[in-house]
């Protein structure tokens, strides 16, 4: 990338006084949609695909990464408020290996708002691969396809110079085979950076919104809406950020499938576990990077399948000049596990 440079762009301060009172009114809005997400009650969801990382960074921090402070677009995607003018000119496109055949893309390009915000434009896509049709008699009518696509926009924005909100809105498409389905979602972010400690705190509600035109008349979808918080902290003497990630909060008593079929239920005891990422990023210099995490839900949900990777995920990247290149690996399912490629190029 052109400027790998953390600086957040609260750094601009007589920019921040004509935007604060935007800022605040953003803000007010903002806070009723977060009450909302909250009092959302989590029942039978589709739609899973949107809470797959597209970020091969985001992937290496346990697949849910709101708090890191970069100017790296595809981080952006999953905090609207992280969107800011150190991104603009930015194209990323990043291919997910996510199991057996299939396969997710992602590809965005940022541009400056009102000078001291951000705007994205993306699109993110999922191809389940083939399958063999049959009709009621059991006759082969042949193979249909089934795919997801997200098109989606966002825009980032100062309160003042260390508070951040944002917004995504997504137009979700689906096709199966001869049916079709529509839908529309909101993300909303919040980022507190204090650049002089290295502290950021983040706070998401993702997915609000749900289906307009379902596949099937008598069955509508919702959108799987979460609540995130997460945390990271830049450590002042060493070339390391930490990170923990509390997410999947409106979805507490959670329970799982093993590889076997087999139902479980998390116990009391490894319930707030069961929500926390716990993420590492050593920085050796400004153009390469190592991260690490740990996810106890993906280790004990997949556990015995895979070895001492289950709940691990592992990334690295290089950037020269313009050009970035990332990736990353998770055990995040039963299968092989996920793998993450990513470029960026900054104009």
């Amino acid at each position: 990338m052109a400027d790998t440079t953390k600086q957040h762009p609260g750094s601009m301060h007589y920019k921040y006084m004509r935007a604060e009172q935007r800022g605040f009114r953003l803000l007010a809005m903002v806070a009723c949609l977060f009450g909302f997400a909250a009092s959302y009650s989590q029942d039978i969801t589709g739609y899973g695909y949107l809470d797959l990382p597209v970020s091969a960074r985001g992937l290496a921090l346990g697949g849910t990464s709101i708090s890191v402070v970069e100017p790296e677009l595809s981080l952006a995607e999953q905090n609207p408020s992280l969107l800011c003018p150190e991104m603009a000119r930015q194209v990323t496109i990043s291919y997910t290996r996510y199991m057996g055949d299939v396969n997710l893309g992602y590809a965005a390009y940022c541009g400056r708002f009102l000078e001291v915000g951000g705007w994205s434009v993306g699109m993110r896509f999922i191809d389940y691969g083939d399958f063999s049709g049959y009709d009621e008699q059991g006759i082969s009518t042949g193979s249909f396809g089934v795919k997801d696509m997200s098109l989606q926009g966002a825009v980032g924005y100062p309160i003042n110079d260390r508070l951040r909100v944002g917004a995504q809105a997504k137009f979700l498409y689906t096709t199966y085979e001869s049916y079709s389905a529509f839908a529309m979602g909101v993300d909303l972010g919040l980022n507190y950076y204090n650049e002089a400690t290295g502290n950021s705190l983040s706070l998401t509600a993702t997915n609000l919104g749900g289906q307009f035109k379902p596949l099937y008349e008598e069955r509508k979808e919702k959108l799987p809406t979460q609540l995130n918080l997460g945390w990271s902290s830049e450590l002042q003497h060493l070339p390391l950020c930490v990170s923990v990630t509390a997410y999947h909060l409106l979805d507490w008593d959670h329970d799982y499938v093993d590889g076997s079929g087999t139902r479980h239920s998390f116990k009391d005891s490894e319930m707030v576990f069961n929500h926390l990422i716990f993420g590492v990023e050593w920085t050796a210099s400004d153009h390469f990077w190592l991260a690490a995490s740990y996810n106890y839900r993906n280790q004990r949900r997949f556990s015995g399948q895979g070895g001492f990777l289950r709940g691990v995920g592992l990334g690295a990247g290089v950037n020269y000049r313009q050009l970035a290149f990332m990736m990353a690996y998770a055990s995040a399912h039963a299968g092989d596990g996920t793998m993450t490629f990513q470029f960026n190029y900054s104009f």
